[in-house]
Order: structure tokens, then sequence, then C-alpha cells
């Protein structure tokens, strides 16, 4: 394309293949989901099967007057011991909701609140609660894999969210003036991406859950 037609197309407001103005940008995309494979891995790394860790608390939601929380988003999370993780907070009000959303879930825990024999520094005002774990079983590694599925599965719906924005960006481009066929070869190319990443979670789940059930 030479000058007169370039200033020409810039004019119309078209975009061709060679444009730096799209707003379908794939590096940025892959970091996203770069960035939610090293998630789920860091939170991995801090599980193991008959030991306490914050990430078994990840998938607790809190009802409370202002609506559903992630329990993370309300408290401190702090492993005691190989058997006891501490919730902090700093509302009060708030500890009988969290008492109750983490019996009520999935992970049969028991709290038990107490404000003596803390081994690491809390303020007065703040209640902690006990949360203690058995030692390793079957049902205890079962219950420890199901953890892991779940957080795999919130990492893939990550990785579908990125697909979709991307997708948008380049549907736009394409109203915008970009080829079509242009577009179709970068979606292409986009969705191998994607693939890639969501094997990532299944390979990164199938080793933890290997790791698991050999503990």
């Amino acid at each position: 394309m030479d000058e007169e037609e370039d200033d020409s197309h810039r004019k119309s407001g078209k975009k061709n293949s060679a444009s730096n103005e799209l707003d379908f940008n794939v590096e940025a995309l892959e970091d996203k989901m770069k960035d939610i494979v090293e998630r789920l891995k860091k939170t991995y790394s801090t599980m193991r099967a008959g030991r306490a860790s914050p990430a078994l608390l990840d998938s607790i939601v809190v009802p409370h007057s202002t609506g559903n929380t992630p329990l993370k988003d309300l408290a401190q999370v702090i492993v005691k011991d190989p058997q006891n993780l501490i919730v902090t907070v700093q509302d009060n009000s708030l500890l009988k909701a969290i008492d109750k959303a983490i019996r009520t879930s999935e992970l049969n825990l028991n709290p038990l609140e107490d404000t003596k024999g803390l081994r690491i520094p809390i303020p007065k005002h703040v209640t902690p609660l006990f949360l203690t774990f058995s030692p390793t079983t079957n049902k205890s590694r079962e219950k420890l894999v199901t953890i892991a599925k779940k957080n795999a599965e919130n990492a893939r719906q990550k990785i579908r969210h990125v697909r979709q924005e991307g997708l948008k960006d380049l549907k736009k481009d394409v109203r915008d003036g970009f080829p079509v066929d242009d577009g179709n070869k970068l979606a292409k190319k986009f969705q191998v991406i994607v693939d890639k990443y969501t094997k990532d979670i299944d390979d990164v789940l199938k080793a933890k859950t290997k790791e698991i059930q050999n503990s």
C-alpha cells in the first residue's frame, strides 16, 4: 500500500492487518491467561493433605447484611500449625456469619471460638476462629481433591472470560474495518493459545491430584 492509499485508509477510519490500533491485543490477553495459571499453581503450592492451608477456605462465601462476600475479602486466614487455621476479623459482628458459612460448607470443618493460646500476635479486639484438621485419611484426601478441582474450574472460567473479552475486541476491530479474513486468522491463532492455557490448567490439576492421593 503506497502513501496515498495508506493516507486514504486512515481517513476512512478502517484498520488494516498491519495496524497498531487494534483493540485486540493478543500479547496482553496471553499475559492474563498466564497469570491465571500461575495463580492456580501458587494456590496449589499451599495445599497439603492433612495440613492446614488458607487455600482450603477460598471457596467460602459469607452472606451478611450487605450481600455475599468471599471470606478472603472479609478476614485474614493464617496457618497456626499443621492442623490449625486461624481466621481473624476486624469487625466482630461478622464472626457468626463467617462461622456459619464455614460450618455449612462442604468442607466439614467446625470452627471454635477462642481468644487464648494464640502463637501469633492478634489485636485484643479481634476474635479468632480456630479450624482444626484431622490427620490425613482417604476422606480428607477426597475433600482436598474436590477443592483442587473447584480451583481448577474457577481458573478455566477465568480463561473463558479472557477468550470472550478477546473475541469481543476482535469483532469490534472487524466492524471498524479490519479485514474479515485476517480477523478469522487471528481468531484461530488466539484459540490455539486459549487451548494451551486450558491444557496447562488440566495438567496442573492432574499433577496436584496425584500428589494428594499419594500423600
